[in-house]
């Protein structure tokens, strides 16, 4: 039966266990999208952690993909260095550590644009969260797109990361070229389902063919956009097949973005026991029962308990959590030691605040506590 603390692989990299930092914006890159001192010992200080596999923050690709203000970027050569201290300080630690990367399309910030770029997206049709109409990218531009997350990709194997992940969730760009909410194109990208992945096929196919066959690719995709016209788990799961048939090495499966209706934004609140954690672990288990490639669930995981459940159930095969990373980063080493106690974030969101101050993500609740012990010094 599969445990929490078996040793497995993702394709050549081999893991110590099966829990997965999920990426998380974490601001703590500068103005330029370039890795800082404070983006290295954020990082390492995961990498101490025991975490099976770190994925970053997503990394924006094209000058005009990015969506937050101290956002790490992937977009040009000069950042190799950067993000090569980046992942060195993981593996110092011990760690296993892959960048997402991401064109954000409609939900870039055009405040962060740099002369002569535009607001990319699949149709121009007015995004939702921004009411912003992007332009409809070209089959030319569509071609610029799929190089530039062949060059992001080529990029993090030259900084020595362990793999590289595809972000193809949340309303990004990927995400919003597979979904019939954003994507209205009535030529060969747009109609079908076959038809909205080929732009995710041609990006595969070009960061497979920049990074080699043994360099582990992997990806997070929606399974359900919670949206009207959006995608629904049958389709997601064909693209899992496809995929799969394409090389993918791991698929993450997460749902929803800050317009999905009601309750159902990725990071949810309130998981305030064990019934609420694992939120979308019934998405994965369609995802995987589709599949042999390996299956990661994410949202609202907290305790070694569920996650064993998960396991044993065969809904998926690693586990990712993020929000109580940020509060305990040793999380998994805690674990270890037999203090089997659930994760003690509560789940408020306040961990963002910080990181949009260029301090990076921070637990809203150990800063208060500080406060408090400081004022009764």
């Amino acid at each position: 039966m599969p445990d929490l603390f078996d040793r497995t692989w993702i394709k050549s990299l081999e893991l110590a266990n099966r829990t997965v930092r999920s990426a998380t914006w974490s601001g703590v890159g500068d103005e330029r999208g370039y890795v800082t001192d404070l983006a290295v010992s954020f990082y390492s200080e995961l990498g101490r952690g025991g975490i099976g596999l770190i994925v970053t923050g997503y990394q924006f690709v094209m000058t005009n993909g990015q969506q937050l203000v101290y956002m790490v970027g992937n977009y040009e050569d000069a950042q190799v260095e950067g993000l090569r201290r980046l992942a060195a300080a993981v593996h110092e630690q011990g760690g296993k550590i892959v960048p997402q990367i991401v064109h954000c399309g409609t939900r870039a910030n055009p405040t962060f644009f740099r002369e002569g770029d535009e607001l990319w997206g699949p149709s121009a049709i007015p995004d939702p969260a921004t009411g912003s109409t992007p332009h409809e990218v070209s089959r030319e531009e569509i071609t610029r797109l799929v190089e530039a997350y062949a060059a992001a990709a080529r990029r993090s194997q030259e900084a020595g990361f362990d793999g590289v992940q595809l972000h193809g969730a949340h309303a990004y760009g990927i995400n919003q070229f597979i979904s019939g909410a954003w994507n209205q194109r009535g030529d060969a990208y747009g109609g079908s389902v076959k038809k909205r992945y080929r732009v995710l096929g041609e990006v595969l196919e070009a960061v497979r063919g920049a990074v080699g066959e043994d360099f582990p690719v992997l990806i997070k995709l929606s399974a359900l956009d919670f949206l009207d016209g959006g995608l629904i788990p049958e389709e997601a799961a064909q693209i899992a097949r496809w995929l799969e048939e394409d090389g993918i090495d791991a698929i993450e499966v997460s749902a929803g973005s800050a317009t999905s209706r009601g309750d159902t934004s990725p990071s949810r609140k309130r998981i305030a026991k064990e019934e609420d954690e694992a939120y979308l672990v019934d998405l994965a288990a369609i995802v995987k029962r589709a599949l042999k490639t390996p299956v990661i669930t994410v949202g609202g995981i907290r305790s070694p308990k569920k996650i064993n459940s998960l396991l044993a159930d065969g809904k998926a095969d690693y586990a990712a959590l993020s929000r109580p990373f940020i509060r305990e980063p040793h999380l998994v080493n805690r674990w270890k030691t037999g203090d089997t106690a659930r994760a003690t974030c509560i789940s408020c969101n306040g961990c963002f605040e910080t990181g949009l101050q260029g301090l990076g993500i921070s637990c809203k609740v150990e800063r208060e506590l500080r406060a408090k012990n400081e004022d009764k010094d």
